[in-house]
């Protein structure tokens, strides 16, 4: 009965620090490149994409886009909904029937600010893009292998429009 205690005690502990890891800590970076363009305008392009996005994996994502003028950049988070903390039954991507109404679903401007934030939940990758002068930008994207190729391929469309 003891050892039978003292298992279930450390299997106990091996899943909760499992569970931990699968939200916490930093992600690997996934690509990187220098781009063309208006670092709001191809963020706010990843954007619509994003939200027009129809595949079931992309749509567990709540996407939230902030902007820092000071340091000329901006970032898209995609945060993992069933960790978001403000997320219910009602609105839950996995409920067919939600209503998905999450809370500032516009752009976060950030004023005074001199770094770049980091995520503040689970997330499945965190695009940013910082301008470099005045026609090119650092694009970085960390995170999930799947959602960071998606979310890349579409800065690449998105690049390539508006540089026509």
């Amino acid at each position: 009965m003891r050892n039978y205690l003292a298992a279930v005690a450390v299997m106990t502990l091996l899943l909760s620090a499992c569970a931990g890891l699968i939200t916490s800590g930093d992600k690997p970076l996934r690509y990187q490149a220098v781009i063309a363009g208006d670092p709001l305008t191809l963020a706010r392009c990843v954007m619509r994409a994003l939200n027009a996005e129809t595949r079931p994996s992309m749509q567990l994502y709540h996407y939230r886009l902030q902007i820092y003028p000071d340091i000329t950049a901006t970032q898209i988070f995609a945060y993992d909904t069933r960790f978001l903390p403000y997320i219910y039954a009602s609105n839950s991507p996995q409920n067919p029937d939600a209503i998905r109404d999450y809370t500032g679903s516009g752009p976060e401007v950030l004023n005074d600010v001199q770094e770049i934030g980091k995520p503040r939940y689970g997330y499945g990758f965190v695009l940013t893009i910082k301008q470099a002068d005045h026609v090119s930008n650092h694009a970085a994207i960390k995170g999930d292998p799947y959602v960071s190729r998606i979310t890349w391929n579409y800065l690449q469309a998105c690049a390539t429009a508006s540089n026509r």
